[in-house]
C-alpha cells in the first residue's frame, strides 16, 4: 500500500467513525413525534381501543411528545400494557422519523358472566377475568343465575386466585369445552346455575330447557347430547321436547310439551 492509498484509507476510517458518532449522538436527540397503535388478531371483535392503550402510555410519560424517544422504557411501557386485563400481549418499539410504536394482542373471551353481586365480566380460553368493554358486546357463551363473584378488576385466574369459587371454575371449564367443539359452540347460547348448582344449557336453535346437572361426567353427558342433536332431533321437530335430561347416565329423558 502506498503514501496515498494509506491516506485514503485513514481518511476513509475516520469519516466512517464520525458518521457513526454523529448518528449515535443524533438518535438519542430524536423526539417522540406521534404514537402509532396496531391490533393484531382481534377476529373484529374489539374489546379495547386505541384511546385506552393510549391513556395507559401517556400515565406514564406525561409529556411523550416532543420529549427525546430514547427516554421510553420499552421493556417497561410493555409490561405497564400487559398489566391491562384484556391485554394478552404488546409490544413497544421505536420507528424510524421519531414514532413510537405499539402493537397489542386482545384476550379471547369464551365466556360473559352475568354474576349475582358486582358487575359482569368476561372469562378468556387462558381462564382469565377480563372487564365487560364499553366499545359493545363480543358474540360468546352467555352464563347466568345461582353466580356469586364481585370481580373488582384487575388480573384475576379462575384456577389460581383463591377468591374464584368452584362455580366459577367449573363454569370455565364447561365453556372451554364448549367453545373447542364448533357444533356445541353454535348451537349452545347460555349456561344457567340453578340454586342447586346444577347446569342448565339453553340452546340457539329450539325451544328446549336441557339439564346437564353437576359436572360429573360432562364430556359423556355433552358427547351424548350433540349425538342426539344430529342422529335424532335433525330428522325430528326440534319443538317436540321442552326438557331434555342428561342427568342420569348413559340416558337421556325426554319431556314432551
Amino acid at each position: 500500500m502506498n503514501k496515498k492509498q494509506k491516506i485514503f484509507a485513514i481518511f476513509s476510517l475516520t469519516l466512517i467513525g464520525l458518521t457513526v458518532v454523529l448518528y449515535i449522538l443524533f438518535s438519542k436527540q430524536t423526539l417522540c413525534e406521534k404514537v402509532e397503535i396496531e391490533f393484531v388478531d382481534t377476529g373484529n371483535q374489539n374489546i379495547i381501543g386505541k384511546d385506552d392503550v393510549n391513556e395507559i402510555v401517556f400515565s406514564e410519560y406525561k409529556n411523550l411528545i416532543g420529549s427525546p424517544i430514547d427516554n421510553v422504557n420499552l421493556g417497561l411501557l410493555e409490561r405497564k400494557i400487559e398489566h391491562y386485563p384484556s391485554i394478552k400481549n404488546a409490544d413497544v418499539f421505536k420507528k424510524i422519523n421519531g414514532v413510537l410504536g405499539i402493537t397489542v394482542e386482545q384476550r379471547k373471551p369464551i365466556l360473559r358472566v352475568f354474576s349475582t353481586s358486582g358487575k359482569g365480566f368476561y372469562i378468556d380460553e387462558e381462564g382469565e377475568l377480563m372487564p365487560i368493554s364499553d366499545k359493545g358486546a363480543v358474540r360468546v357463551l352467555m352464563s347466568n343465575g345461582n353466580i356469586n363473584y364481585n370481580y373488582k378488576g384487575g388480573i384475576v385466574k379462575v384456577y389460581s386466585d383463591t377468591t374464584v369459587s368452584e362455580t366459577l371454575k367449573e363454569l370455565y371449564t364447561l365453556a372451554k369445552y364448549i367453545s373447542a367443539d364448533e357444533f356445541l359452540k353454535a348451537q349452545t347460547e347460555q349456561v344457567y346455575v340453578t340454586n342447586k348448582n346444577e347446569y342448565e344449557l339453553v340452546p340457539v336453535v329450539g325451544n328446549q330447557i336441557i339439564m346437564l346437572g353437576d359436572m360429573y361426567d360432562y364430556e359423556k353427558k355433552l358427547h351424548h347430547l350433540k349425538q342426539f342433536y344430529l342422529q335424532y332431533l335433525n330428522r325430528h321437530s326440534w319443538k317436540k321436547y321442552s326438557y331434555i335430561n342428561l342427568k342420569y347416565k348413559g340416558q337421556i329423558v325426554c319431556t314432551k310439551r
